[in-house]
């Protein structure tokens, strides 16, 4: 076989089926390919036209092509930086804009592969509990396939990812939202759902390996496109850390390019984390106090750490108001409206640049994993990095503009 499920605590190894967790030692999977085996489809494929599994089928887990479920995901721009990339004295910027996905962030791609998974299986009812884009993601890819999607989120997660989730017909089930009192109680809705999902009948859709192995492949695919449009890999990459699936899978996805012989080398990948949101940095996962509870624990914290150290990369924790300047920053200086987390890869990079750690002539890219109309609300904050959107104007005509 190509593909296999490998556990990262004992080491078992099992061929891909419905396991989301290792059966010796219940420890969490990831998926393997012989990649030499790979490489004759994979080298045909890759960079040429189609979404992800028609390029990156060879290394995507083995689903059958009339059990694919899609909505055109991939294939996001790779925009070079301008006016942004003069501004901080670098001469090769781009941002890869995962807000271009169908539904909105780069979660298109790991739906798009579970699901056509668990539609291999014959499993017609999915659930998730999510922040807001992995439901929305749930929500559309089961109205396409005509399945049962269930979602729980915080009653505070941002309004136009709740009614997103509702749009598509998914139902939606409110959790109070995390506060210092709550959080263990909202972390244990994560680390609950696979057990409850099993109880039920239902396909666990949390985008993190400890929970479904086969979302996060759908992530390596945003590294295999960033190399096929630059014709090789870049020296530095950054990305957003929230639960950590997104750079994990990047940075497999870079690896795997080595593997397959289409890269000489792995990228840095640096993580942007925000630092003052309940969730533990994940450097110190596992030390006290977040290891004691009140916290949530990035569910591939561990894994992204990994990847960052493995590439010799930095982890830059983020305040709120880094992570506003860079959206203003993004959208009044390159035309690129970004989600708050969508932003943390550039607020990253803002901190990286500040420290002197990127060279002027590097190759960089930073991944925008969502777009901005996903929260209007975080554009009120701009105003308090001197960056406000002009008010309107009131007029009866053209001719009442104050136009010279």
């Amino acid at each position: 076989m190509t593909a296999w499920l490998d556990c990262t605590g004992c080491g078992r190894r099992i061929a891909c089926g419905p396991s989301f967790a290792c059966p010796s030692c219940g420890g969490e999977l990831s998926l393997g390919y012989d990649l030499q085996a790979c490489r004759p489809a994979f080298a045909r494929a890759w960079t040429g036209p189609g979404g992800i599994w028609a390029r990156f089928g060879a290394v995507l887990p083995p689903c059958p092509a009339e059990a694919v479920v899609t909505l055109g995901e991939g294939g996001t721009p790779l925009v070079r930086s301008e006016r942004l990339a003069a501004r901080l004295g670098l001469r090769r910027l781009w941002f890869k804009l995962e807000g271009c996905n169908p539904t909105g962030s780069f979660k298109d791609r790991q739906m798009a592969v579970a699901m056509s998974m668990g539609r291999a299986w014959g499993r017609r009812r999915y659930a998730t509990v999510s922040s807001g884009n992995v439901g929305v993601a749930l929500s559309a890819y089961c109205a396409r396939a005509g399945f049962e999607a269930h979602v729980w989120a915080a009653e505070d997660t941002a309004a136009a990812k709740l009614r997103q989730i509702t749009v598509y017909g998914a139902q939606l089930y409110l959790a109070p939202a995390p506060t210092a009192a709550t959080m263990d109680a909202y972390f244990a809705l994560y680390t609950g759902l696979q057990a409850f999902a099993a109880q039920r009948g239902l396909v666990p859709m949390i985008s993190a390996r400890p929970v479904n192995p086969y979302m996060v492949e759908g992530s390596k695919t945003i590294a295999f496109e960033v190399a096929a449009e630059l014709g090789g890999v870049p020296d530095e990459v950054f990305c957003c850390v929230g639960g950590g699936g997104c750079l994990g899978g990047v940075h497999k996805g870079f690896v795997e390019l080595v593997g397959l012989g289409q890269a000489a080398t792995v990228p840095r990948i640096h993580g942007g984390q925000r630092a003052d949101h309940g969730h533990a940095p994940i450097d110190k996962v596992q030390q006290s106090p977040w290891r004691d509870g009140g916290y949530y624990l990035p569910l591939d914290g561990a894994w992204a750490w990994q990847s960052i150290r493995a590439s010799n990369g930095r982890l830059y924790l983020v305040s709120v108001q880094d992570i506003t300047r860079a959206q203003a920053l993004l959208a009044t200086e390159e035309g690129i409206f970004a989600e708050p987390q969508g932003a943390y890869a550039v607020a990253a990079l803002l901190r990286a640049v500040e420290a002197g750690a990127v060279a002027a002539d590097a190759g960089v890219v930073c991944v925008v994993t969502g777009a901005g109309l996903k929260d209007m609300q975080a554009v009120e904050r701009f105003a308090d990095v001197g960056i406000a959107p002009r008010p309107p104007i009131r007029v009866q005509g053209l001719g009442d503009a104050p136009l010279p």
